[in-house]
């Protein structure tokens, strides 16, 4: 929806294929896995939406979304114990990923005209190895299919997209991929919180990553309706249990027990569930010489992280807000497609290192194997952290980092393994 609102104005038709059928109201749906889950949308992600879509961030906070300042609005519990509440410039917005897709869907609608096409799944490409021309759809409901041509075509369909099986199909390939998985697994709940309740809205207890054993974590973050989410992960060898008892008892056995104590204040209002699919992923079509012309990849189709880090949304985002830069005009040959992947790519730049690099670290991670380089910039982010614990400077370097806003210049760096190298 995003990648729509970011080029809406430079198509004569644009056309949206979803899946599912758009509920009227926010609710979880088929076709969003962890809609049952935590998104905590980072203040990036949020602005950038705004940018898309003027209002947005307005409507959220008006259907009782909360606007929670990094850090001195939130209880961050980290590998150096608790970091003390600074105010950063930075916030995380408390809602359900159905109210933050519910309000991106509306606004769209309100402010494009767009054709939503419901029921209707992409199963293939048409066109050749030269050009995509269009998409190969089957109605869910009829079972019928046809072929719907397109000057562009835009795979926005997540983690489970199949583009590069595709692309074989025109005798292209195969796309490189980087796989880096924890083996992490994570449960959530959502509570109802009594009126006086403790006024904790936002709490994070975090694993430490130079452990030797697996990590375990847990947030907490009120949404809307007086709720909260509760989401419980650990890596392989941790993984938290979907049954009542097993779920407290895994709160409570966390590097510090306060999100224990704050589930025992509450009132169940779904079930557990459950959700094991978290590996970092990345096609690498930014660097792929033959991507034909009328073709692009973004989002979670393009980038996969590890939902633990939230970084999916605002990644997102920040794709469709460089999707809108990039344009190149009325002219969309294949050299101009790559060099929109490339700012695509870009974008997910620096979340990609961060998050691969701490999830590498964990017993029974699968992946490549750190570089010296990255081992370096390592050693560095646990210094940044162990500052950021108690001082300012440090901590707002640490959230810029974390929000991906930090320069072009300091992330070449970081990338290099570079960071913090003095012994200062």
């Amino acid at each position: 929806m995003l990648a729509a609102a970011a080029i809406a104005e430079y198509a004569d038709t644009l056309t949206i294929l979803e899946r599912d059928r758009m509920p009227e109201h926010p609710t979880v749906r088929k076709g969003v896995p962890q809609g049952r889950h935590l998104h905590g949308l980072l203040s990036t992600g949020a602005r950038a939406i705004d940018t898309l879509l003027p209002g947005a961030l307005t409507s959220l906070l008006n259907h009782g979304a909360h606007h929670l300042g990094l850090a001195e609005q939130t209880l961050i519990y980290g590998p150096y114990g608790w970091m003390r509440p600074y105010p950063t410039g930075h916030f995380i917005l408390g809602a359900s990923r159905p109210l933050v897709e519910w309000t991106v869907h509306t606004h769209l609608l309100r402010q494009h005209r767009i054709q939503l096409i419901e029921g209707a799944e992409v199963v293939g490409l048409t066109g050749d190895a030269d050009r995509v021309r269009g998409v190969r759809i089957r109605h869910r409901d009829i079972r019928h299919s046809r072929q719907l041509a397109a000057d562009l075509v835009i795979d926005a369909t997540g983690r489970s997209s199949k583009t590069s099986q595709w692309l074989a199909e025109f005798g292209i390939g195969p796309v490189p991929v980087t796989v880096v998985d924890s083996g992490l697994a994570y449960a959530s709940r959502i509570v109802q919180v009594p009126a006086k309740a403790p006024t904790h809205r936002c709490v994070t207890v975090q694993a430490d990553p130079r452990d030797s054993v697996p990590g375990r974590g847990g947030f907490w973050l009120h949404i809307e309706g007086g709720q909260a989410v509760i989401t419980l992960s650990g890596t392989k060898g941790a993984h938290p249990p979907l049954d009542e008892e097993g779920f407290t008892r895994f709160a409570r056995s966390l590097r510090h027990p306060l999100i224990g104590e704050l589930l025992t204040s509450t009132r169940p209002v779904t079930h557990i569930s459950g959700f094991r699919d978290t590996a970092n992923q990345r096609r690498h079509y930014h660097r792929f010489p033959s991507l034909p012309a009328g073709l692009l990849v973004i989002g979670d189709a393009s980038t996969t992280f590890n939902p633990l880090y939230g970084q999916g949304m605002t990644v997102a985002a920040l794709s469709a807000l460089a999707l809108r830069k990039a344009w190149p005009g009325d002219h969309l040959g294949s050299a101009e497609c790559r060099q929109i992947q490339r700012a695509i790519a870009r974008t997910a730049d620096l979340p990609w290192t961060v998050c691969t690099a701490e999830d590498i670290r964990y017993p029974g991670a699968k992946g490549p194997r750190p570089s010296p380089g990255l081992r370096l910039a390592q050693r560095g982010v646990d210094r940044l952290r162990a500052a950021a614990a108690h001082d300012p400077a440090a901590a707002q370097t640490f959230f810029d980092v974390l929000r991906s806003r930090i320069s072009t210049e300091h992330h070449r760096l970081i990338s290099a393994g570079q960071a913090w190298s003095s012994s200062e």
